[in-house]
């Protein structure tokens, strides 16, 4: 007799709960904990138990790569703080670099000034001879004045330009708190506008060839470093100086910058002022003309 290839059903398929039971009579949770009781663990997804062997080996691995991670970011740590040391001491040998160079200008400066006053009193001497020689005097004072090379004094305006304070009364650390080179510039520009015949920054002449630039955090004027406060002198009738300057779109601009970034901006009239002279210029494309008589 040849076998039925259909797979005959089973007669107890209605009985199939009572079938589970009899078939499966530990529940698995019972049997999840018989095998954590004998130290054995399953995965996840029901894979066989992980051998106690191979989970101490598991646990091994990762506290050595947590060491090797702990000593990489010790060593980097370690690393970054030297080039900040590094750098905060290059920082100050250059500070100190730049200090000591600009006293060493402030004693040439001061050295030049005597030596061309010297100058100025010979030259005044000998011109003074004849009717011939104080004609060239008064065209050479002249000319000194429009340029900028003699000193001056006059009445006139002081214009203050100061960085913002914080609540504590320490400078401002924001850029906006801070005088910026294009303000000083402003304010020249507008006194200049405004009709002053001469300025002065920090005691800096100001002539046709003078720049007002930034290094950095530093304004350079003629290329010397300022710091704040920034005081500008100018010399001319202060009434119509103040109320031109004050009133003109330099003024109003500064004076913006006080409410908005808390600048500090002060103008006032003074009876007397004296500006230094700024020594002669150094020409490179410009020649003096000859005119035939």
């Amino acid at each position: 007799m040849t076998a039925s290839t259909d797979q005959q059903p089973r007669l107890d398929r209605s009985m199939s709960l009572l079938v589970d039971m009899m078939t499966n009579t530990l529940d698995e949770s019972y049997a999840d904990a018989a095998r954590r009781k004998r130290g054995e663990q399953l995965s996840a997804d029901g894979a066989p138990p992980v051998a106690r062997g191979a989970s101490a080996r598991s646990r091994g691995t990762a506290v050595v790569l947590l060491v090797t991670l702990g000593l990489v970011t010790g060593i980097a740590a370690g690393q970054v703080k030297r080039r900040e040391a590094s750098l905060t001491g290059l920082r100050a040998e250059l500070v100190a670099d730049v200090q000591q160079r600009t006293r060493d200008t402030d004693a040439l400066a001061a050295q030049t000034a005597q030596l061309r006053q010297d100058v100025a009193a010979l030259q005044t001497a000998g011109l003074s001879v004849g009717a011939e020689g104080e004609q060239v005097a008064r065209q050479l004072a002249a000319l000194e004045l429009a340029s900028g090379v003699g000193a001056v004094t006059g009445e006139g305006v002081v214009v203050r330009l100061d960085d913002a304070e914080d609540r504590q009364g320490a400078p401002t650390a924001t850029d906006d708190g801070r005088v910026q080179d294009r303000d000083v510039q402003d304010a020249v520009n507008g006194l200049w506008a405004a009709g002053a015949e001469a300025i002065s920054v920090n005691d800096l002449r100001l002539t046709t060839q003078t720049a007002i630039r930034s290094a950095g955090e530093a304004i350079l004027v003629d290329f010397r470093p300022l710091s704040p406060p920034y005081v500008i002198r100018a010399i001319g009738s202060p009434q119509r100086l103040q109320a031109s300057f004050v009133d003109g779109a330099s003024g109003r601009r500064l004076q913006s910058y006080t409410e908005l970034y808390g600048l500090r901006f002060a103008v006032e009239g003074a009876d007397r002022l004296r500006l230094p002279g700024s020594g002669s210029p150094s020409l490179r494309f410009a020649r003096a003309e000859v005119v035939a008589s």
